[in-house]
């Protein structure tokens, strides 16, 4: 059965105002690596979808067949759908119903009036959404802190979810240092990555701070327009909410009654140590964890093809029904 676009409620603010600036960068800007990018922007533009989920309306999109067995993609923080361009389409070729959505102020989702922006309220928006387009059971796969999310995601709703991949993500301690000062620091770099007006200087600090591998100037693109349009208030007081003591307990009592559970982790992620990435893998009931040799922070990125790989085994293990076994995976050899 062939992809489809269904119906959509009106596009919000943000993604109107991407489409103009898309349009004028177009007229401007000409060489063959631009356009490939604008070509990749217009290509998921005319999948966009909106739904609104109480007072809020959300950006998602969809790969794959209808009734495919359906895989809800999480971004990560200060990320959008976005950062899914690359695997969504390789799912939904592989069979499965491959749904990415934008958190309530990221991407081209709006704000949250309540200024509610806690992963509780993230994972409540996930579930909604599942229940919006007809989804009982579902796996996920989630990136950095919406790995958070997916982890509480199953707790609440244990039945629903067959199986995960969780990327870049770990279990660590609170700290009250790291909850003081985490958020300010990371909201002050990213609002000065939003107002770098050379892309070029973005890739470079992409490349040389959270990549052990050379990115595509596509990536950078992608994840900038996400970066741009995401509320920075919704970003830090996300990441506000993740380091709180009652989160960080919360997350870890999800994950040790987490669903069968692939674990990707960078074997040079700044952002995420790989004992925080080895302690989530213990912790789990059913788990595997692989690690990607000479990789950084942006998986999804930096190994487009064998996250395809691993992702699309994992899931389709659900219907052939094998357990995964509580095994630690060897590493990449790649």
């Amino acid at each position: 059965m062939t992809d489809w676009v269904p119906h959509s409620e009106p596009a919000t603010e943000k993604f109107r105002r991407h489409l103009a600036q898309l349009a004028e960068r177009e007229a401007r800007e000409t060489s063959p690596r631009q356009k490939d990018v604008f070509d990749t922007m217009r290509a998921f533009a005319a999948r966009a979808r909106f739904i609104r989920l109480g007072a809020i309306q959300y950006h998602l999109y969809e790969y794959g067949p209808p009734d495919g067995p359906a895989v809800l993609l999480l971004h990560g923080w200060d990320c959008s759908s976005y950062w899914f361009y690359r695997l969504a389409p390789a799912l939904g070729a592989a069979g499965f119903r491959a749904i990415a959505f934008d958190f309530r102020g990221h991407g081209f989702s709006e704000t949250a009036p309540d200024d509610d922006y806690t992963l509780l309220a993230f994972a409540q928006d996930t579930l909604a959404l599942a229940d919006q387009l007809g989804i009982k059971a579902f796996d996920l796969v989630s990136f950095s802190l919406g790995s958070a999310v997916a982890l509480l995601v199953g707790d609440a709703a244990p039945a629903r979810v067959r199986r995960q991949v969780v990327m870049n993500f770990g279990l660590f301690d609170y700290g009250a240092a790291q909850a003081l000062v985490l958020p300010s620091v990371l909201g002050a770099i990213f609002d000065t990555l939003r107002r770098i007006p050379s892309k070029t200087l973005v890739y470079r600090y992409v490349s040389v701070t959270l990549c052990q591998r050379e990115v595509m100037w596509r990536d950078v693109e992608m994840s900038f327009t996400s970066l741009v349009y995401c509320n920075s208030r919704a970003a830090f007081l996300a990441v506000t909410d993740l380091v709180r003591p009652e989160r960080v307990a919360q997350v870890r009592d999800a994950a040790a009654r987490a669903a069968p559970t692939l674990v990707l982790t960078g074997e040079f992620d700044p952002v995420v140590p790989f004992a925080d990435s080895d302690r989530l893998a213990q912790t789990l009931p059913v788990a595997r964890l692989h690690i990607l040799l000479r990789t950084g922070h942006l998986v999804l990125f930096e190994r487009p093809d064998e996250i395809e790989r691993l992702v699309g085994d994992w899931l389709a293990a659900a219907g052939r029904g094998e357990c995964g076994g509580a095994e630690a995976g060897g590493p990449d050899a790649g």
